[in-house]
């Protein structure tokens, strides 16, 4: 059994993503179903839940980077729950948080389209994981969209540096994140038909 605090919760299709981090050892897991590989948006599990959890490593033939984090949740219980001030004071005791500038996320690896997306792909260098946390030394401002938003960040001059989709589950969504506020990001998992194999940056959630 491990204790598992739940620390992402973002719409994949049809399907709900989990991430969480053992707090036993810190490790960032990715919290697939017994079988398949999303849950159902209903699915009664929440930011800040802490699960007395069982899971089952994925074989390594199925693990590539960067999506190293892939685990196979089999049974669990919530016991706790933190939110508000207590998750971020968890959060922050769990994870090393660097503030940094989009180009440095996930070490630097993370290239850029013409307009502004964010990705890594296998061309330059990969990741040995898909998930993070980062605090910005600037705002994110939102972009409302027909299907859910994205945000921009701007340099000094005003130039889009990143433009990146939101595909967290919050209602509320605020018009600009401050810098210094703890980001979680993630990498999507490629488009079939993408000869690039490029997996996009994704803005999982944040934490104030």
């Amino acid at each position: 059994m491990a204790h598992v605090l739940i620390v992402g919760k973002t719409n994949m299709g049809k399907q709900l993503c989990l991430g969480g981090i053992v707090l036993e050892n810190r490790r960032s897991v990715r919290l697939l179903p017994s079988k398949g590989t999303g849950h159902p948006l209903d699915k009664p599990i929440d930011l800040g839940d802490v699960w007395d959890m069982v899971f089952n490593e994925v074989p390594a033939s199925e693990i590539a980077a960067p999506h190293t984090e892939d685990v196979r949740a089999i049974s669990g219980r919530r016991i706790g729950r933190y939110s508000g001030n207590e998750l971020l004071k968890k959060l922050v005791d769990c994870i090393t948080v660097r503030t940094i500038d989009p180009q440095e996320l996930f070490d630097s690896h993370i290239r850029f389209t013409r307009n502004a997306r964010g990705y890594v792909s296998p061309r330059h260098s990969l990741p040995q994981y898909s998930t993070g946390f980062w605090r910005f030394r600037l705002p994110l401002l939102r972009i409302a969209e027909d299907d859910g938003s994205r945000f921009w960040v701007l340099s000094e001059r005003g130039r889009i540096i990143l433009d990146v989709k939101y595909v967290g589950l919050e209602e509320e969504v605020p018009e600009e994140i401050s810098p210094g506020a703890l980001l979680r990001f993630s990498l999507a998992h490629p488009f079939p038909d993408d000869p690039q194999k490029r997996c996009f940056l994704q803005l999982s959630g944040w934490f104030l």
